[in-house]
Protein backbone atom coordinates (compact mmCIF):
# COMPACT_ATOMS: atom_id res chain seq x y z
CA UNK A 1 0.00 0.00 0.00
CA UNK A 2 1.29 2.94 -1.03
CA UNK A 3 2.27 6.14 1.85
CA UNK A 4 0.78 8.57 1.93
CA UNK A 5 1.98 10.64 5.00
CA UNK A 6 5.10 9.92 7.26
CA UNK A 7 6.31 11.66 10.38
CA UNK A 8 9.62 10.40 11.96
CA UNK A 9 10.75 11.51 15.25
CA UNK A 10 8.36 14.46 15.09
CA UNK A 11 8.58 16.93 18.27
CA UNK A 12 6.74 20.19 18.87
CA UNK A 13 7.72 22.71 21.40
CA UNK A 14 5.32 25.64 22.29
CA UNK A 15 6.58 28.73 24.34
CA UNK A 16 4.98 30.41 26.95
CA UNK A 17 7.07 33.05 28.21
CA UNK A 18 10.40 31.38 29.57
CA UNK A 19 8.99 27.89 29.50
CA UNK A 20 8.90 25.10 26.98
CA UNK A 21 5.90 23.13 27.07
CA UNK A 22 6.31 19.76 24.75
CA UNK A 23 3.28 18.96 23.18
CA UNK A 24 4.71 16.08 20.91
CA UNK A 25 7.65 14.44 21.61
CA UNK A 26 8.83 12.30 19.45
CA UNK A 27 5.97 10.95 17.25
CA UNK A 28 6.74 8.63 14.42
CA UNK A 29 3.60 7.59 12.13
CA UNK A 30 3.10 6.07 8.86
CA UNK A 31 -0.56 6.33 7.48
CA UNK A 32 -1.10 4.24 3.85
CA UNK A 33 -3.52 5.13 0.99
CA UNK A 34 -6.95 4.17 1.80
CA UNK A 35 -6.81 3.46 6.04
CA UNK A 36 -9.44 4.66 8.34
CA UNK A 37 -7.20 5.48 10.93
CA UNK A 38 -8.69 6.82 14.75
CA UNK A 39 -5.83 9.24 16.57
CA UNK A 40 -7.39 8.87 20.44
CA UNK A 41 -6.50 10.22 23.46
CA UNK A 42 -7.23 12.85 26.18
CA UNK A 43 -7.24 16.55 26.27
CA UNK A 44 -4.26 17.54 26.06
CA UNK A 45 -2.16 14.77 24.86
CA UNK A 46 -1.24 16.35 21.54
CA UNK A 47 -3.45 15.32 19.54
CA UNK A 48 -4.63 18.21 18.27
CA UNK A 49 -0.97 19.37 17.40
CA UNK A 50 -0.31 16.42 16.00
CA UNK A 51 -3.82 17.14 13.66
CA UNK A 52 -2.49 20.88 12.59
CA UNK A 53 1.34 19.61 11.94
CA UNK A 54 0.04 16.86 9.90
CA UNK A 55 -2.34 19.37 7.79
CA UNK A 56 0.61 21.75 7.21
CA UNK A 57 -1.03 24.35 9.68
CA UNK A 58 1.34 24.77 11.85
CA UNK A 59 5.54 23.78 12.00
CA UNK A 60 6.96 21.39 13.89
CA UNK A 61 10.10 22.37 16.27
CA UNK A 62 12.25 18.97 14.74
CA UNK A 63 11.86 15.80 13.08
CA UNK A 64 10.20 14.94 9.68
CA UNK A 65 6.87 15.11 8.00
CA UNK A 66 6.12 14.20 4.24
CA UNK A 67 3.09 14.29 2.91
CA UNK A 68 2.70 12.21 -0.47
CA UNK A 69 6.62 12.17 -0.17
CA UNK A 70 7.75 15.50 -0.11
CA UNK A 71 9.02 16.89 2.78
CA UNK A 72 6.61 19.77 4.05
CA UNK A 73 9.77 21.03 6.81
CA UNK A 74 11.25 23.85 4.52
CA UNK A 75 8.47 24.86 2.73
CA UNK A 76 7.73 28.39 2.70
CA UNK A 77 3.84 29.52 3.36
CA UNK A 78 2.80 29.62 0.03
CA UNK A 79 3.88 26.05 -0.64
CA UNK A 80 2.04 25.08 2.30
CA UNK A 81 -0.84 27.01 1.29
CA UNK A 82 -0.70 24.64 -1.88
CA UNK A 83 -0.44 21.65 0.28
CA UNK A 84 -3.62 21.98 2.06
CA UNK A 85 -5.43 23.24 -0.78
CA UNK A 86 -4.64 20.50 -2.99
CA UNK A 87 -3.91 17.67 -0.58
CA UNK A 88 -5.75 17.85 2.43
CA UNK A 89 -9.78 18.71 3.46
CA UNK A 90 -10.06 19.55 6.87
CA UNK A 91 -13.66 18.57 8.92
CA UNK A 92 -13.65 20.83 11.90
CA UNK A 93 -15.87 19.87 15.42
CA UNK A 94 -17.80 23.92 14.67
CA UNK A 95 -18.64 23.31 10.63
CA UNK A 96 -17.36 26.44 9.92
CA UNK A 97 -19.48 27.14 6.87
CA UNK A 98 -19.97 29.87 5.56
CA UNK A 99 -23.54 31.84 6.96
CA UNK A 100 -24.43 33.96 3.96
CA UNK A 101 -23.88 31.04 2.13
CA UNK A 102 -25.71 28.24 0.57
CA UNK A 103 -25.24 24.63 1.52
CA UNK A 104 -24.10 24.30 -2.64
CA UNK A 105 -22.12 27.73 -2.12
CA UNK A 106 -19.88 26.33 0.93
CA UNK A 107 -18.69 23.12 -1.01
CA UNK A 108 -18.63 24.74 -4.15
CA UNK A 109 -16.07 27.42 -2.69
CA UNK A 110 -13.72 24.48 -2.56
CA UNK A 111 -13.69 24.57 -5.93
CA UNK A 112 -12.93 28.22 -6.56
CA UNK A 113 -10.57 27.92 -3.84
CA UNK A 114 -8.38 25.70 -5.86
CA UNK A 115 -9.10 27.74 -8.64
CA UNK A 116 -11.06 25.15 -10.91
CA UNK A 117 -13.94 28.12 -11.14
CA UNK A 118 -15.82 26.34 -14.26
CA UNK A 119 -16.65 22.45 -14.90
CA UNK A 120 -14.62 20.13 -14.33
CA UNK A 121 -13.53 16.38 -13.68
CA UNK A 122 -14.31 17.06 -10.47
CA UNK A 123 -18.44 17.47 -11.17
CA UNK A 124 -19.34 13.98 -11.25
CA UNK A 125 -17.44 13.02 -7.91
CA UNK A 126 -19.29 15.80 -6.37
CA UNK A 127 -22.50 14.89 -7.15
CA UNK A 128 -21.64 11.26 -6.38
CA UNK A 129 -20.56 12.75 -2.67
CA UNK A 130 -23.82 14.84 -2.46
CA UNK A 131 -26.00 12.33 -2.54
CA UNK A 132 -24.06 9.32 -0.67
CA UNK A 133 -23.99 12.06 2.02
CA UNK A 134 -28.05 12.37 1.93
CA UNK A 135 -28.04 15.97 1.30
CA UNK A 136 -29.22 16.47 -2.08
CA UNK A 137 -32.42 18.16 -1.08
CA UNK A 138 -30.59 20.65 0.82
CA UNK A 139 -28.51 22.29 -1.49
CA UNK A 140 -30.64 25.67 -1.14
CA UNK A 141 -30.54 26.14 1.93
CA UNK A 142 -28.33 27.89 4.23
CA UNK A 143 -26.26 26.70 7.61
CA UNK A 144 -29.48 28.07 9.97
CA UNK A 145 -31.52 26.51 8.14
CA UNK A 146 -29.81 23.12 8.78
CA UNK A 147 -29.62 20.73 11.90
CA UNK A 148 -26.15 19.85 13.14
CA UNK A 149 -26.02 16.49 11.98
CA UNK A 150 -26.72 18.34 8.17
CA UNK A 151 -24.57 20.93 8.37
CA UNK A 152 -21.81 18.45 9.24
CA UNK A 153 -22.36 16.66 5.91
CA UNK A 154 -22.00 19.75 4.12
CA UNK A 155 -18.16 20.26 5.49
CA UNK A 156 -17.43 16.56 4.86
CA UNK A 157 -18.54 17.11 0.78
CA UNK A 158 -17.04 20.43 0.98
CA UNK A 159 -13.69 18.74 2.11
CA UNK A 160 -13.79 16.01 -0.13
CA UNK A 161 -15.35 17.72 -3.03
CA UNK A 162 -12.06 17.94 -4.77
CA UNK A 163 -10.65 14.79 -4.12
CA UNK A 164 -8.03 15.46 -1.43
CA UNK A 165 -5.28 12.99 -0.70
CA UNK A 166 -6.14 12.96 3.13
CA UNK A 167 -9.20 13.78 5.18
CA UNK A 168 -8.31 15.29 8.59
CA UNK A 169 -11.05 15.32 11.11
CA UNK A 170 -10.95 16.96 14.05
CA UNK A 171 -13.01 15.59 16.78
CA UNK A 172 -16.15 15.77 13.94
CA UNK A 173 -19.15 14.33 16.17
CA UNK A 174 -18.14 16.96 19.23
CA UNK A 175 -21.33 18.97 18.78
CA UNK A 176 -23.58 16.22 17.32
CA UNK A 177 -26.00 14.22 19.28
CA UNK A 178 -26.06 10.60 19.75
CA UNK A 179 -28.12 9.92 16.39
CA UNK A 180 -26.44 12.46 14.30
CA UNK A 181 -22.94 11.13 15.48
CA UNK A 182 -23.97 7.72 14.05
CA UNK A 183 -25.31 9.17 10.58
CA UNK A 184 -21.28 10.76 9.96
CA UNK A 185 -19.46 8.29 10.88
CA UNK A 186 -21.20 5.73 9.48
CA UNK A 187 -20.45 8.35 5.98
CA UNK A 188 -16.86 8.17 6.79
CA UNK A 189 -17.00 4.71 6.81
CA UNK A 190 -18.24 4.95 3.32
CA UNK A 191 -16.65 7.63 1.79
CA UNK A 192 -13.72 5.10 3.11
CA UNK A 193 -14.77 1.79 0.92
CA UNK A 194 -16.56 3.48 -1.82
CA UNK A 195 -13.57 5.56 -2.71
CA UNK A 196 -11.14 4.90 -0.69
CA UNK A 197 -10.68 7.68 0.70
CA UNK A 198 -7.99 8.03 3.39
CA UNK A 199 -9.10 8.95 6.68
CA UNK A 200 -7.59 10.17 9.87
CA UNK A 201 -10.25 10.97 12.71
CA UNK A 202 -8.89 13.01 15.80
CA UNK A 203 -10.98 12.17 19.06
CA UNK A 204 -10.90 11.61 22.55
CA UNK A 205 -14.46 9.39 22.40
CA UNK A 206 -13.88 6.06 22.38
CA UNK A 207 -17.16 5.39 20.76
CA UNK A 208 -15.56 6.86 17.45
CA UNK A 209 -12.91 4.21 17.32
CA UNK A 210 -15.51 1.25 16.71
CA UNK A 211 -16.12 2.93 12.93
CA UNK A 212 -12.33 3.00 12.08
CA UNK A 213 -9.74 -0.40 10.86
CA UNK A 214 -7.03 1.07 12.93
CA UNK A 215 -6.71 2.98 16.88
CA UNK A 216 -3.57 5.03 17.57
CA UNK A 217 -3.58 6.07 21.07
CA UNK A 218 -1.47 9.09 22.52
CA UNK A 219 -0.47 10.03 26.12
CA UNK A 220 1.91 12.85 26.79
CA UNK A 221 2.51 13.88 23.26
CA UNK A 222 4.03 10.52 22.41
CA UNK A 223 2.58 7.11 20.64
CA UNK A 224 1.35 4.35 23.44
CA UNK A 225 -0.05 2.33 20.74
CA UNK A 226 -0.77 1.13 17.33
CA UNK A 227 -2.85 -1.74 15.98
CA UNK A 228 -1.00 -1.18 12.74
CA UNK A 229 -1.74 -4.68 10.44
CA UNK A 230 1.64 -3.52 9.10
CA UNK A 231 4.23 -2.69 11.92
CA UNK A 232 7.45 -0.71 10.98
CA UNK A 233 10.34 0.83 12.79
CA UNK A 234 11.16 3.88 12.14
CA UNK A 235 14.79 3.58 13.29
CA UNK A 236 15.45 1.27 9.96
CA UNK A 237 14.47 4.37 7.88
CA UNK A 238 17.14 5.75 5.72
CA UNK A 239 16.35 9.62 6.32
CA UNK A 240 18.49 12.11 4.66
CA UNK A 241 19.66 14.97 5.82
CA UNK A 242 17.94 17.43 4.04
CA UNK A 243 14.64 15.60 5.27
CA UNK A 244 14.75 16.80 8.95
CA UNK A 245 14.36 20.30 10.52
CA UNK A 246 16.11 21.71 13.72
CA UNK A 247 18.42 19.69 15.51
CA UNK A 248 18.85 16.27 16.14
CA UNK A 249 16.79 14.81 18.68
CA UNK A 250 17.49 12.03 20.74
CA UNK A 251 15.96 8.52 20.64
Amino acid sequence: MKTLLETIDLRKTYRVGKIGVEALRGVSLRIREGELAAIMGPSGCGKSTLMHVLGAMTKASSGTVLINGRDIAGMNDPELTAIRRDKIGFVFQKFNLLPTLTARGNIDIARHIKGSGVKNGNDDHRAEIIKLLMIEDKMARRPFELSGGEQQRVAIARAVANKPAILLADEPTGSLDSRNSEIVLNMFQELNRRFKQTIILVTHNPELVTYTDRLIEMRDGVIVSDNDPIPWDPESELVQPSLTIGPAAHR
